[in-house]
Parts: structure tokens; C-alpha cells; sequence
């Protein structure tokens, strides 16, 4: 099957992560041609999923980590159905009285649907109390994860992709996750389909009668009234015969002096279970599949690859090596001097020209963005449909102070308002000079920090 070039999958997303964790990266001159190309004419995170999704099938081998991943979870998932079919089949067998010949109603409603709404109910209430999930939105998925790992890794004690996915979180995180909800709901969709089915036997080859019991019968019928009520609302008003009425329920009570094996019926009763299986069990499994499905989908869309062995990649094929082109430079920018460095628009003016692809069409010094501030700044920015640039010296990094300028910029601009960091150090005679290794390290650590698919560094380079 050919590889859907166009858009992020599961199997991409796994060979992505898992050639990244190998340590052989190709980011040779070819390789980062092929990636300009991809991204011309985007921004932010489509630029990163184009131009990364770009680098991956320049340098995917040809064993695929993701396909034997993903068709492993594709023959777990028929082999749960298939299971969990049977597994609802023999809960119906399992529910029939072989003395009396029937099924308790009370018993049949409270294990096979009361049963599976407190599963739901349950992980709901444990994913709420957890701030992250960890393996899986349920044990059934955190299983199905690990027996899919052991089963691709061929012997590997850990499939290197998955730590980088699970400890990373975000969408990829959410992209696996909803993966195995989805192969979790499909395993009750056969469990429901297994009780439908089992039970329709039931009724088609054997006589098979219907009662309840208790010994405060007053208190359980009533309660059984209005369980019967509510849940045939569904269906109640374009099929009443599946809804047992007063007499019917009234007479199932199983007494003492009944004979000792029931008669077939009443068709009230397997008519409303069968209802109740399909649309209180076999319905929200198909709902929740959808959701799962979608959401799934929708992870992928948003995969922005802000980790940082994301982002060191990107600066790896876009940075600073980056290739050079002939288009001409972007339109202008804003350019904030932060701390006032005291760096010119007339020193810097070549390299971001070169480099940066973008030419200042506005120059502030700024430590903060007071009120005076930002309204200076949005009527320049309003001739700098570029974006902004934070002009920084490489030592006078403060994490605090840059990250509320960087809040405030984003509260007060567009999202999506590109944001370059451009850092420089300036030497005695008042020039730009690079900044040191280890400075390039903080800053870098640090504009990944901030997770914003919009924002990039910088670093000013005598060579450019």
C-alpha cells in the first residue's frame, strides 16, 4: 500500500519518533532542499508537519516500525471482537436458569448493561482524578498497548518510540491513546453484538421463559417500573410491543407455587432486552468508537512537534544551516530590542535580510510591554505583517522576564503572529558577535519551553 504523502498517520508518526530515537539523522544539503520546498508558502505547525513529514520519507528505511505496530493492533482488535463475542454469548448462557428454563430479567439488566455503564462510569472518574493519563484512558488499553509493543519489538525489551510519544504527551500522545480506545470500544461492540446474538438464539431454538424474583416484591417492582420506562424511551413510542407493560411485569414474578419450569415468554420481555441490549450497550460502544475514531484524527491535525528533540531537528534542516534560496526576503518586521542591547538596524539589517528572510519595518527597545508600549507596538506591527522579532543579548537570558514578554505579546497579538527570537551578543565597539555554545544551549531550552508552534530561535552568525 502506497503511503498517504499528504498527510500524518499513525504509522508516520511511529516511524518518525523511532528513526529519531535511532540517532541517525539525515539533515545533508539534499535532504534540507527537499524540506524548503515542502514548507514554501506555510507557517508554524502546517510548515513543521509539512517539512517534517517531508524529511521522513527522505530518510524512512524500508522495515517500518509504524506498520508492524498498527497491523499488530489490527489483528489484536479482530481477535478482541471476535473474543469478546463469544465472551457475550456465554454471559447470556450463563444467565439462563437450566432448572427453571428462563432468565431473570432483573439479573440480566443489572450484569450485562448496569455492568458496562460502571466500567464507563468508572474510567471516566479515573481519568478526571488523573492529571495525565498513563498507558491508556483505561487498564484494557494500557494492556492492549503493552502486548502490541511485545509482539512488534521482536525481542526488544522496549520499542524506542514509545517512551518519546508517552513522556512527551501532546497530540502524539493523544494520537496512540485514542488508538487504543478505539480498539477498546470495538471489543465491546462485539460484547454487545455477542449478548444480541446470544440471546435472539435463545429465543429462536429453545423455549425460554422470563421472570424476576424477590422478597420485597412492593419495592422491586416499582423499581422495575420504572427501569422499564426509562429504558425503553428510545423506542417506547414507534415499537411498543418491546415494552413490557404493568400485567407483564406483574406476572413474571416468580412465587413458590409456579410450576417448576417456566413456559416460553412473554415476547414483551426478550423483545425489550433485546432493545435495551442494542440501544444502552451496543449504541454508546458505537458512539464512543466515533469519538475515539474522530478524536484520533484530530490529534493528528494537531501535531505541532514542539518537544525538543522535535525542535532540534527543525533547527537542524531550517536553522542555522539553513539552505539558501532565491525567493526574496518576507515582507518587514516588528523588531523589539529587549533590555536595549544597544545592537543597530544598521548591523543587523544583512543577516536578517539573509537569514531570517524578513527586513525591520519597525525598531522599539522594550523590557516589558507597558500600555504606551503596546499600543506603539501594534500600530508598528500593523507595518509588519511578519511577525515580531525579539531582539536578546545571548547572556542576559531570563526565563521570567522573556516569558511574560512573550505572554504579554501573545495576549495582545494574533495567535498565529509569527515570533522569532534573535539572539546576539554585542563586543566593544557596539557590533553584533555570536553568542557562545553555551548560551545558544539556554536560549534553545528555553524557546522550547515555551511550546509555541509559531515562535523559533535564532542566533546571530559572522559567517552569514
Amino acid at each position: 500500500m502506497a503511503r498517504n504523502k499528504r498527510r500524518w498517520t499513525l504509522e508516520n508518526l511511529i516511524d518518525f519518533e523511532q528513526t529519531l530515537a535511532s540517532g541517525k539523522l539525515d539533515t545533508t544539503s539534499s535532504t534540507r532542499t527537499v524540506v524548503a520546498e515542502a514548507v514554501k508558502g506555510k507557517t508554524g505547525s502546517e510548515a513543521r508537519r509539512a517539512g517534517l513529514h517531508a524529511w521522513l520519507e527522505q530518510v524512512r528505511g524500508p522495515v517500518s516500525m509504524g506498520r508492524k505496530f498498527t497491523s499488530v493492533l489490527a489483528l489484536m482488535g479482530a481477535a478482541l471482537i471476535i473474543f469478546m463475542w463469544f465472551g457475550g454469548v456465554s454471559a447470556v448462557m450463563g444467565m439462563l436458569d437450566p432448572v427453571r428454563g428462563g432468565i431473570n430479567v432483573t439479573w440480566f439488566l443489572a450484569a450485562l448493561i448496569g455492568g458496562q455503564w460502571l466500567v464507563l462510569v468508572l474510567a471516566f472518574v479515573a481519568l478526571a482524578m488523573r492529571s495525565r493519563v498513563g498507558e491508556g484512558f483505561s487498564g484494557l488499553q494500557a494492556l492492549i498497548g503493552k502486548l502490541a509493543r511485545r509482539y512488534t519489538a521482536g525481542g526488544e525489551k522496549e520499542n524506542r518510540w514509545w517512551r518519546a510519544v508517552m513522556d512527551g504527551g501532546g497530540a502524539p500522545r493523544a494520537v496512540v491513546l485514542w488508538r487504543l480506545a478505539r480498539l477498546a470500544q470495538s471489543a465491546g461492540i462485539g460484547f454487545n453484538i455477542g449478548i444480541i446474538c446470544g440471546l435472539s438464539g435463545l429465543v429462536l431454538f429453545r423455549q425460554v421463559g422470563f421472570y424476576w424474583e424477590t422478597t420485597t416484591q412492593s419495592a422491586l417492582e416499582e423499581g422495575l417500573h420504572v427501569a422499564v420506562k426509562l429504558l425503553s424511551i428510545p423506542w417506547a413510542a414507534v415499537f411498543p410491543a418491546g415494552v413490557p407493560d404493568t400485567s407483564v411485569i406483574h406476572e413474571s414474578l416468580w412465587k413458590s407455587s409456579d410450576p417448576v419450569r417456566l413456559g416460553p415468554g412473554p415476547s414483551q420481555w426478550w423483545l425489550f432486552l433485546l432493545m435495551t441490549t442494542f440501544f444502552w450497550g451496543l449504541i454508546p460502544r458505537l458512539i464512543l468508537w466515533g469519538i475515539a475514531w474522530r478524536s484520533g484524527i484530530t490529534s493528528l491535525t494537531k501535531l505541532d512537534f514542539q518537544a525538543r528533540h522535535h525542535r532540534s531537528l527543525w533547527r537542524e534542516l531550517t536553522g542555522v544551516d539553513r539552505v539558501e534560496t532565491t525567493e526574496k526576503p518576507l515582507d518587514g518586521v516588528l523588531v523589539l530590542d529587549v533590555g536595549g542591547s544597544g545592537l543597530t538596524e544598521a548591523s543587523l539589517r544583512p543577516f536578517m535580510l539573509r537569514r531570517l528572510r524578513v527586513h525591520p519595518a519597525a525598531w522599539h527597545t522594550t523590557a516589558v510591554l507597558d500600555s504606551g508600549a503596546e499600543a506603539d507596538a501594534a500600530n508598528s506591527l500593523a507595518l509588519a505583517p511578519a511577525g515580531i522579532v525579539l531582539l536578546g543579548e545571548g547572556w542576559a537570558l531570563s526565563p521570567p522576564r522573556m516569558t511574560a514578554l512573550h505572554s504579554k505579546i501573545r495576549g495582545t497579538m494574533s495567535a498565529q503572529t509569527p515570533l522569532k527570537f534573535l539572539v546576539a551578543n554585542a563586543d566593544a565597539a557596539g557590533n553584533p558577535s555570536a553568542p557562545t555554545d553555551e548560551e545558544r544551549r539556554e536560549w534553545e531550552k528555553f524557546v522550547d519551553s515555551l511550546r509555541d508552534p509559531d515562535s523559533e530561535v535564532f542566533f546571530f552568525d559572522e559567517n552569514a
